[in-house]
């Protein structure tokens, strides 16, 4: 197999090198570019009496704009944003490792009662509002800290699907519904039969349903986003 790695610049390292280390292909190509946001607004963590970081590009641009993590809960929504945080000597509850999701996070236990508590939750430029809807449902305050932004990376998408296929590119993995979109938006449309047809690793069933969407025929959910459920999936896949 050969997986091609769209997951932004600097959180591709680890996986392709287990990958290899199984004797499979790896290529990489980022389909979305982080930068700091420009002109963040001042941290209101101080203020909050827990913080939901929504990936570990959260955690890293939010540490360069905090002079000291405040004793308040953590929320990780998987185990690469839990061990982000842990760099920084915070201990957070986290997601199920069989469901790195929102909907993981609130099934946790001390997410049963939140009225009256102040949640900020910190991201990137848009998202998903799903956490928020859900804490304001139960009674409890959110307010939103975006340390950063999601763009599309300059790609000449022609020449790189001509690279993909002189290299044997046959399984892709998009760890959301904006890298799929990206990767969907870069690839030309007469190119995009031989996208379609690729084996897509998708982390969970909303990304899954986005790509049969988009045409694609040959879906892997890895029940995850982390390095271990990826990893496991393509055994399984394999191993069918």
């Amino acid at each position: 197999m050969h997986v091609l790695l769209t997951r932004p610049a600097g959180r591709n390292r680890s996986l392709a090198a287990r990958l290899e280390a199984m004797g499979e292909q790896v290529s990489c190509c980022p389909m979305m570019e982080i930068v700091a946001e420009p002109q963040p607004c001042p941290s209101p963590l101080a203020g909050a009496d827990a913080a939901f970081f929504v990936s570990a590009n959260a955690v890293d641009y939010a540490a360069r704009l905090l002079p000291s993590w405040p004793p308040i809960r953590y929320l990780a929504v998987g185990g690469a944003t839990a061990r982000a945080l842990r760099t920084h000597g915070v201990s957070p509850l986290t997601a199920p490792v069989d469901n790195e999701t929102t909907e993981g996070v609130w099934s946790l236990p001390q997410m049963a009662d939140v009225a009256r508590q102040r949640f900020v939750i910190v991201r990137g430029n848009g998202g998903r509002e799903t956490m928020a809807e859900r804490l304001v449902a139960a009674g409890a305050s959110v307010q939103y800290w975006s340390v950063y932004r999601r763009q599309l990376p300059k790609i000449n998408g022609s020449d790189q699907v001509q690279s993909w296929q002189r290299d044997g590119v046959n399984a892709i993995l998009a760890t959301s519904v904006e890298i799929l979109h990206n990767l969907f938006q870069v690839v030309p449309e007469p190119q995009r039969p031989w996208l379609q047809q690729q084996l897509l690793l998708v982390p969970v069933e909303r990304v899954a349903a986005a790509a049969r969407k988009l045409g694609c025929q040959h879906i892997c959910v890895t029940q995850g986003a982390g390095d271990d459920a990826i990893i496991e999936s393509i055994a399984n896949w394999k191993n069918r």
